[in-house]
Parts: C-alpha cells; sequence; structure tokens
C-alpha cells in the first residue's frame, strides 16, 4: 500500500464513521494534516471523483439502505445521513437517481413484500440454507485485505495473502475466515464495493503493507448457514433478507454483513462451501 492510499484510507474511514458531520474539504484535510489542494487531488487521482462528490454518494447509498430496513421517517434519515436538511436531501435524490425519495421508498419495499420465486441457482451447483436465528456475536480482531470491487470478483489470492501473512508472523490457530461486505450490491456500484478478506486475531496489530488490522463489533446478527458454492451466496441474500423484513421478532438494522466460512482454506471455486451468512438485527421486545 502506498503512502498516498495510506493517507486516502484514514480520510476514508472518518467519512464513513462520521457521515452525518460536517466533511467539507477543509475538515477532510486536516484529519491527515495536507492542504486541501493536495486532499482534492488525492481523491481525483485515486477515486475519479471529488471529496465532495464521494461523500455525497455515500451519504445517498446509506440513506437509501436505510430507508429499506428502517422504520424512520424520511427526514430523520436525511439528518442521520447527514444533509442539512430535507429538501437538500430530496434534490441530491432526484439528481442521482431521478425519483424522489418517497416514490423511490413506497416502489421498491412493494416490490421486496411481494411473495419471491425461488432463487434462481448458478448453473455451477445448488444451494441449501438452513432456517435464520437470532444469534450474539462478539467483538473481534480481524487482519484484513480489502478488496474494491464486484463482489463476485473476489480473488481467492487475498486469502493467500493473508494466510502467508499468518504463517510469517506464527499467528496460532485454527484459523477462522471471514468475509466482511460493508456495502449493499443493490444500491452501491459494483466498482465501488468494499470486501474485506479476514482472519480472527487475538489482538491488534500495526498494519503491514495491505495487511490492516479492523474491529468487527459485536452485537445481535441473524445467522443462515449457506451450503454451495459461493457462486450462489447473491441468491442466498435475496432470501435472506426476505425473511428479515418480513419477521415480526426482527429488524434488520443496516451493515456490515458477515460471512463465516467453515473451511480451512478458502477456495472460491469449490463446488461445496459452508458459509454462516450474519447480518445486523434489531431484536424486538
Amino acid at each position: 500500500m502506498t503512502d498516498a492510499w495510506r493517507t486516502l484510507a484514514t480520510v476514508l474511514h472518518v467519512i464513513h464513521a462520521r457521515l452525518e458531520d460536517r466533511l467539507d474539504l477543509r475538515t477532510l484535510a486536516a484529519t491527515v494534516d495536507i492542504s486541501p489542494f493536495r486532499m482534492h487531488r488525492l481523491f481525483r487521482s485515486l477515486l475519479g471523483e471529488t471529496p465532495r462528490a464521494y461523500v455525497e454518494r455515500q451519504r445517498l447509498e446509506r440513506a437509501r439502505f436505510r430507508m429499506l430496513v428502517q422504520d424512520a421517517s424520511l427526514t430523520r434519515i436525511a439528518l442521520d445521513c447527514g444533509f442539512e436538511s430535507p429538501d437538500t436531501f430530496s434534490r441530491a435524490f432526484r439528481r442521482r437517481y431521478g425519483e424522489s425519495p418517497a416514490t423511490w421508498r413506497t416502489t421498491t419495499l412493494r416490490a421486496r413484500r411481494e411473495p419471491d420465486p425461488a432463487p434462481a441457482l448458478d448453473a455451477a451447483g445448488e444451494m441449501t440454507l438452513s432456517a435464520t436465528r437470532p444469534v450474539r456475536l462478539q467483538t473481534l480482531n480481524l487482519a484484513t485485505v480489502r478488496h474494491v470491487g464486484p463482489y463476485e470478483a473476489v480473488p481467492e489470492s487475498l486469502f493467500d495473502r493473508l494466510a502467508a501473512w499468518a504463517t510469517a508472523r506464527a499467528v496460532p490457530g485454527p484459523r477462522v475466515w471471514m468475509g466482511i461486505g460493508h456495502d449493499a450490491p443493490s444500491i452501491t456500484p459494483p466498482e465501488a464495493l468494499r470486501f474485506d478478506a479476514a482472519l480472527v486475531v487475538a489482538v491488534p496489530f500495526e498494519a503491514d503493507g495491505d495487511v490492516v488490522h479492523r474491529v468487527l463489533p459485536g452485537g445481535d446478527f441473524a445467522l443462515t448457514t449457506h451450503v454451495g458454492p459461493y457462486a450462489t451466496l447473491p441468491a442466498a441474500y435475496g432470501v435472506i433478507m426476505g425473511r428479515l423484513l418480513n419477521n415480526a421478532r426482527w429488524t434488520p438494522r443496516g451493515l456490515p454483513a458477515v460471512e463465516i466460512y467453515h473451511t480451512a482454506q478458502v477456495a472460491v471455486g469449490a463446488a461445496i462451501n459452508h458459509t454462516d451468512v450474519c447480518l445486523p438485527i434489531a431484536v424486538r421486545a
């Protein structure tokens, strides 16, 4: 990871943790002690968009996701996602998506609540899903390598990189492999999706090249076991989200999506994999 990417990664962490705050160019530049001009150039050269455009896109994507899973007014969602007013939110939403937030929310929720046909299964093989049940995950330290792009294009080499890193550092086993999806594919453009290949570790550590320490906060999750090729995971998510949206006991509360791989080595092309898919929920009293 180059110095420029390390600097940008620090800023991106701030943006995603504080989307509801004021995030103008000068504020972002101050978080890493560089000039606003250099910050603007860094974003354009590495991400292809300005800091302002990036922040607005992230706010809109977060708002769209919350509109699907939260029982909250559009005003509340707009303010919680960092928009100065409902009107500002509505104008930005129309500009990007071509319709009002209210119209999009109504039509999307109606379509989601219609009976789903049986999921289309990938030609590589069929999948089987367990019942979905609530579990509580503990807070975990992770060694991660980031992929940005379509989830289906996550390379096996990311997990090989982590395995080599763990061997070199004599990280004790058994190894617990995970995947962390930070964005919703139906909302975030494929080229901007963020995925962390992850290995559970005992304690925090200093970044080692592209291997970075992250913390997975614990909490309540809905767990569904998926058995089959990884290529059928998108269909599995469609079924699982339908279950959650129609469950009176739990409310989906956002991302990340957590995948726990029950294997000693992640093999993307394997015909049968055993994966626990965990989605954050709020358990109703």
